[in-house]
């Protein structure tokens, strides 16, 4: 296995230890992280603010090929049930075949009155990406400092487009390209 790979399984890991371990912890003080209408299985819920997703998206993009995404979200604003907007801090770890992705920024959710199983997800994000292996429209092992602009449409329908410029040594003038992503989840 490669160096960036046993990186990002390493990451990956330790969310996954985090969320555990925080859970773990609030069930030994009597408190279960309580669930939230409408909230994933797959949700650890660290707070009432705060929770894990250790897999919101499976998606094919350019340059990582297949990848998938674990979000931290932090959410914003007191009673958020039956509102039709709603915003959060995300940080973003998506490893894949031939890359991975780590992002921090900003979630809005619009949701229409009366309809709580239809909304739209935005997200705006700064993202530090690495690649390896084979992936497209780059070399691998380079890393790069971007810009992500994502949507979702009802937890299903997932797209991005992203700038990224090589920050890592080089030869040459440093790379520079589009990415795309499309995928299920948000």
């Amino acid at each position: 296995m490669s160096q960036p790979s046993r990186t990002f399984l390493l990451l990956w890991s330790g969310l996954l230890l985090l969320g555990a371990t925080s859970s773990a912890r609030s069930q030994e003080e009597g408190s279960a992280p309580e669930r939230k209408s409408g909230g994933s299985a797959l949700a650890v819920e660290l707070s009432p603010d705060d929770v894990l997703l250790p897999v919101t998206s499976i998606e094919w993009g350019v340059p990582d090929r297949w990848s998938f995404t674990a979000r931290y979200l932090h959410m914003f604003g007191e009673d958020r049930d039956n509102k039709s907007f709603l915003n959060n801090f995300t940080l973003s770890l998506s490893p894949g075949t031939a890359g991975g992705r780590l992002g921090i920024g900003w979630q809005a959710i619009f949701g229409l009155k009366g309809r709580p199983d239809v909304a739209f997800f935005t997200e705006a994000r700064a993202v530090l990406l690495r690649t390896w292996g084979n992936p497209l429209e780059t070399e691998p092992n380079r890393t790069f400092a971007g810009a992500e602009l994502r949507g979702a449409i009802v937890f299903i329908l997932n797209l991005g487009v992203g700038y990224y410029r090589q920050i890592s040594s080089h030869q040459g003038p440093a790379d520079s390209f589009w990415g795309y992503h499309i995928g299920i989840g948000i």
